[in-house]
């Protein structure tokens, strides 16, 4: 075999490397638009779709991780705003505050809405905060904002999960809707099939999941579906003795070279009452297993060959 066969052999198992070709997965279907319609609702990617999450829109919503920089932050985010919004910052705040009631008493109102509408007026960040709104005080801390983001808690980062986006993780072709694993936000070709299972399953559409070639000269991504692995099933040859399989094995091996993929197993097996031994080949290719089966038939004639028999035919003149 040649050394950029094995190689080819060797990667596609490991499933990286350039000396083969680069394969995408794709979603085979007669109706796109009901594919693309169910990898854009979010709804259809259970636990999948927290992969997708924006970093920076989950930290413009929960605030920066770093605590000396949530006071600033919370500061511009306040600036932006319009009042409705503000309005429902207060509301979160005032659900988690264990301060609220002496809050609302130190700003002289009575209700909750009198309080919210107060509050949520006050322009500057740093007066807002002085109410206890936002803030506790603590020993050792400054400018420490305490309920202004809200928790970061697996049902609230739920809300904010992702979709697959079409022209930028995927695109359409013909039939097919192909996935460029570069551009993958799952991290292996196996997570990424589940995942579009899992979508295709819960939308309830019709699909079938196939590989795809991309040939990195063309521009425009032809797509080439991947040929499917030949199966091969084994080669087994049967002898009386140990000594005749190992000469068979020998004899294969030289007919067809080093196959690095090759296994030659050796099993004892009763014909007839009488034990033999049956050779059984493996992990060859299908033009492989037809030169060894030929390979077979000659040595099969070899080996039923009686030489005596011969000689004492040839003797009578048969």
């Amino acid at each position: 075999m040649r050394f950029i066969d094995i190689l080819r052999e060797a990667e596609e198992e490991e499933g990286v490397g350039s000396a083969r070709a680069k394969y995408d997965i794709a979603i085979q279907t007669g109706d796109t638009d009901s594919v693309v319609k169910a990898l854009s609702n979010i709804n259809n990617y259970g636990v999948y779709a927290q992969s997708l999450r924006d970093p920076k829109a989950i930290e413009k919503v929960f605030g920066p991780r770093n605590p000396n920089q949530r006071y600033k932050a919370a500061s511009q985010n306040w600036g932006e705003i319009i009042l409705p919004r503000k309005k429902l910052k207060i509301e979160d705040a005032i659900e988690r505050n264990p301060e609220w009631e002496n809050i609302k008493k130190e700003l002289e109102v009575d209700s909750n809405e009198e309080a919210i509408n107060k509050l949520s007026s006050i322009e500057d960040f740093q007066e807002l905060v002085a109410t206890g709104i936002f803030s506790v005080k603590k020993a050792g801390k400054t400018n420490q904002i305490d309920y202004y983001y809200p928790l970061k808690t697996p049902d609230n980062i739920k809300k904010y999960g992702g979709v697959l986006e079409k022209d930028n993780h995927f695109y359409v072709k013909d039939d097919k809707i192909i996935f460029p694993f570069d551009k993958s936000p799952y991290s292996s070709r196996p997570y990424l099939q589940k995942v579009l299972n899992t979508i295709m399953d819960k939308a309830d559409v019709k699909y079938k999941l196939v590989d795809v070639e991309r040939l990195d000269t063309d521009e425009e991504g032809e797509v080439l579906e991947k040929p499917k692995k030949e199966k091969v099933p084994p080669l087994t040859v049967t002898a009386d003795s140990l000594d005749k399989v190992e000469k068979i094995r020998n004899q294969f091996k030289k007919e067809i070279g080093d196959v690095a993929t090759a296994k030659y197993e050796t099993e004892p097996v009763d014909i007839d009452g009488e034990r033999k031994y049956k050779l059984i080949i493996t992990g060859i290719s299908a033009d492989q297993r037809k030169k060894l089966f030929i390979k077979k038939a000659m040595l099969k004639e070899e080996m039923e060959f009686d030489l005596d028999l011969h000689l004492m035919q040839k003797r009578a003149g048969l």
